[in-house]
């Protein structure tokens, strides 16, 4: 079995994320039509999330959270 890159915690990525865009945890969640303190208790990391609250930020800060890296030969 091959080593691969470790990669960062969807979680982190998708905080640096929010912060990099300079969104406020309101204005994401608005953006994304998911719950404000669902957003805010995520962002100072009192709580996780959904994985429909994640696919629906990912979607509206336009991030792809695990991108496949591998080529095809890998992937068979």
């Amino acid at each position: 079995m091959s080593k691969t890159k470790k990669r960062p915690p969807i979680s982190r990525t998708l905080r640096e994320t929010i912060r990099k865009q300079g969104l406020t945890a309101y204005a994401a969640a608005k953006r994304a039509g998911v719950s404000v303190d669902a957003v805010q208790r995520f962002m100072n990391a009192e709580r996780g999330l959904t994985l429909a609250t994640v696919d629906k930020l990912a979607d509206a800060l336009e991030l792809t959270l695990c991108p496949d890296t591998r080529s095809k030969d890998e992937r068979a």
